[in-house]
């Protein structure tokens, strides 16, 4: 078991009273679910240009469902942790329960995913009496790509009643026609070719009826 194993480390380890002091521990930090912990994690930017322009993030550094754990300090029900990034300010408490895991998941975006180290300062405590168990400090680094897309539209056909859009055209007089634009299967509301339809036209009877 990794837990309060003893190890040859690079480190300043303090032992004050109950309270641990751990500097720049490699068993400590980050980790995805069932994994060892990481000291670099990315994320990925695609920007889309075109008809349905825009951009999505993916990656562990954008979206990943993370844990904090140390493997000097068994987790328990009474313990939480606090996580402080001293570059960005940003700070989180979660509970540091899960045994093999550390703490409850959070994300890199709640605790800092800009690019480059990031230095966090760390605080596991007993929740009730607020007694430190351990502290220290731990890195991460951030690395980001980014690539460019071509993403077009999908233009469909629709009738519609031109006296009133709410009116079914089967009992509307004036029938009109217009393309709807499509971005990745949903409306936008972007319309063009707009026109006006016989109704003694055989090719719309179908259409007209359908709806």
């Amino acid at each position: 078991m990794r837990f309060l194993k003893t190890s040859i480390i690079v480190c300043l380890l303090i032992i004050i009273g109950t309270a641990i002091k751990v500097v720049a521990y490699d068993d400590v930090g980050i980790h995805v679910e069932f994994s060892e912990i990481k000291d670099t994690f990315h994320r990925h930017l695609v920007k889309y240009v075109g008809d349905c322009p825009g951009e999505t993030w993916s990656g562990l550094a954008a979206d990943g469902d993370l844990r904090f754990i140390s493997y000097n300090t068994e987790p328990n029900k009474r313990l939480e942790v606090n996580l402080i990034n001293l570059r960005t300010g940003k700070k989180i408490t979660r509970d540091y329960k899960k045994v093999q895991l550390g703490s409850n998941d959070f994300n890199l975006r709640q605790l800092g995913n800009e690019d480059g180290e990031h230095n966090v300062e760390y605080q596991i405590y007993n929740k009730d009496t607020k007694q430190t168990i351990e502290s220290g400090n731990f890195t991460y680094t951030i690395t980001t790509s980014e690539e460019i897309k071509q993403r077009n539209a999908n233009w469909k056909l629709e009738l519609f009643c031109a006296q009133d859009g709410n009116r079914k055209i089967r009992y509307c007089d004036t029938v009109g026609k217009r393309e709807i634009k499509y971005c990745q299967g949903r409306k936008t509301g972007e319309t063009r070719n707009q026109g006006i339809i016989n109704l003694d036209q055989n090719l719309v009877r179908i259409d007209l009826y359908s709806n």
